[in-house]
């Protein structure tokens, strides 16, 4: 046989004994592979990845004018000696299904004698026509008495389905009763939440303590100064230091936590509920609490409270079954249960998490954890004492946070006249496991340094998305229109409970679709000087099914239905 002949029909030997261990093993080995392919794209559909991304440009548009927002904040006259106040609210005054809102303002300081006091000053209430637009109903309302106010929350204390209003002030506080047709009645008297004239008081918030269906009311007081004394002399005493043989200017003080009896009267709860945080080092009450936020840290089904102060560290104080709280201790180590574990290891939230309810408490115990005070040397940085607001503005299922950056002096009588506390906000969004700063849209000059206080959101124009308005101190707000225009679905719920104060505060709510669950906790969406809507909004991201929603009400009841259609808002209430 010739050569060529023989290497043609004998194959080279290198390639013998690979023949012979393929052959036999394709049928096993194929299919394997196959099935590992397909289980690794299953998966990547089940739990999409979320690699990091360049910052997202969050484009809000002020529409201020156009909306027929018209207000001014003044806080003083010819003296402000505080920079704090600028509140505002969100709330659904004649239940019309639009938010409204509610600015605070301030007044002339009494020993001051100015045209300005003469003409006087009031708060306004801003009737939403469910675009949008707004229209002051402040004097119909019977809302335009004047106060020296502070803060301000919203809450149906009497259970007539109307939201009421309690606005904190330097000297006595006022509870505004909702009578309906768009007139408010003062019962500050009857009612006996009034405080003392002494007294100078911050944050506030409605919660319902001891579960008798009827919201309670929590009132921290900034300051106290002697009776005996005013309160111009007060800050002159304070501003020189103590004087042997007179008294401090100011002193601090525990909390007001009334119990809502249930006929229009409160009665003042002993020792303050437990919310009792003492100075270890004078053995007083920490001084000058600025903000309330009730938030379930520990996935109780209790609201709890985390109370931030002007220059102490923030305090977090658990709720327990019998209506009075305990403060959370820091915890020995790495031992960590939740969010709520450790205000000291919370100096960075973690954003792995797609439990809104822990990733809420995260970022709240975040904002007020020590490492983000201000420096010494440095303005008072309001954003760390919960001045800002957390929603979801993109719909992507994932929270951020809109800070209004707002500063103040880091003494309440070390005020000096002309500093400029004006910052420009911020936005921050979860990258990966971090925290990083948006990016705003060029194209809208907003933008601007503000001195920014009550920063709050709701949907005010009706498309499903979460507007922003900022108010300022000494200033004029700004309402921000939310122009992200990502398509992407969303669900919006507003929940009444029936077996419980109908608020449904604790109240837990998961929004189920073939690849995620998400988790909101129905309470009053705090902040400093800012109260956000209650009704919750879900961004869907790209999930454009919802398969069920699953609610468990505070009074232990579960619920689940299934929505007929998305991008819509759904009233439910408890059966």
């Amino acid at each position: 046989m010739p050569p060529s002949a023989h290497s043609a029909a004998t194959p080279p030997p290198a390639l013998q004994p690979v023949r012979s261990l393929v052959s036999p093993l394709l049928p096993v080995v194929l299919p394997i592979i196959l099935a590992a392919i397909g289980l690794n794209l299953l998966f990547a559909w089940l739990f999409p990845a979320r690699p990091a991304e360049a910052a997202p440009v969050l484009r809000f548009t002020d529409v201020t004018a156009e909306s027929g927002l018209r207000f001014t904040h003044r806080q003083g006259g010819a003296e402000a000696p505080t920079t704090l106040a600028g509140a505002v609210a969100v709330l659904d005054f004649n239940n019309d299904g639009a938010p409204d809102l509610f600015f605070v303002n301030g007044a002339p300081w009494p020993w001051e004698e100015s045209l300005e006091k003469r003409l006087g000053r009031s708060s306004a209430l801003l009737r939403n026509d469910g675009h949008g637009h707004f229209t002051d109903v402040t004097a119909l309302a019977g809302l335009n008495g004047e106060m020296q106010g502070m803060g301000v929350v919203a809450g149906d204390f009497d259970n007539d389905g109307r939201t009421d209003l309690f606005v904190t002030c330097v000297g006595l506080n006022h509870l505004f009763r909702n009578l309906g047709e768009g007139h408010f009645e003062d019962v500050t008297e009857q009612a006996g939440v009034g405080g003392d004239d002494n007294t100078w008081s911050t944050g506030a918030a409605w919660v319902d303590l001891d579960g008798d269906g009827r919201l309670d009311l929590v009132v921290l007081h900034y300051a106290r100064w002697p009776r005996e004394v005013g309160l111009a002399q007060a800050f002159s005493v304070a501003d020189i230091g103590r004087s042997y043989g007179a008294p401090t200017g100011f002193f601090s003080a525990f909390p007001s936590v009334y119990r809502n009896l249930g006929d229009g009267r409160f009665a003042l709860v002993p020792g303050s509920a437990g919310l009792r945080d003492v100075d270890p080092e004078t053995g007083r009450p920490v001084a000058q609490p600025l903000a309330i936020v009730p938030l379930d840290a520990n996935a109780d089904g209790r609201l709890d409270l985390l109370i931030t102060y002007h220059n102490s560290p923030a305090a977090l104080f658990l709720a327990q079954p019998d209506g009075t709280f305990v403060k959370q201790a820091a915890a020995p180590g790495n031992r960590q249960e939740g969010a709520a574990a450790s205000l000291a290891s919370a100096s960075a939230p973690t954003a792995g998490s797609d439990s809104a309810t822990e990733l809420r408490a995260q970022i709240l115990l975040h904002l007020a954890s020590p490492a983000s005070r201000a420096a010494d040397d440095q303005p008072l940085a309001l954003a760390a004492k919960l001045g800002a607001a957390l929603a979801d503005f993109n719909l992507d299922g994932r929270s951020e946070i809109f800070s209004g950056q707002g500063a103040a002096e880091l003494h309440l009588n070390k005020f000096e006249p002309g500093r400029d506390f004006a910052r420009v906000p911020a936005g921050l969004y979860r990258k990966g496991d971090d925290w990083a700063a948006s990016a705003w849209d060029a194209a809208n000059p907003w933008a601007v340094p503000l001195t920014a206080r009550g920063v709050a959101v709701a949907d005010f124009d009706g498309d499903g998305d979460l507007d922003v308005v900022i108010a300022q101190n000494n200033g004029s707000p700004l309402l921000l229109r939310n122009d992200q225009r990502l398509g992407r679905p969303w669900l919006r719920l507003r929940l009444i409970a029936t077996r419980s104060q109908p608020e449904a505060g604790g109240a837990r709510v998961e929004v189920h679709t073939p690849r995620r669950v998400f988790t909101q906790v129905v309470a009053p969406a705090m902040g400093f000087m800012a109260q956000s809507e209650s009704t919750l909004t879900f961004g869907l991201g790209e999930d454009a099914r919802v398969r069920k929603i699953v609610i468990r009400w505070p009074s232990g009841r579960t619920q689940e239905l299934r929505p007929d259609a998305l991008n819509q808002t759904l009233v439910i209430r408890e059966p």
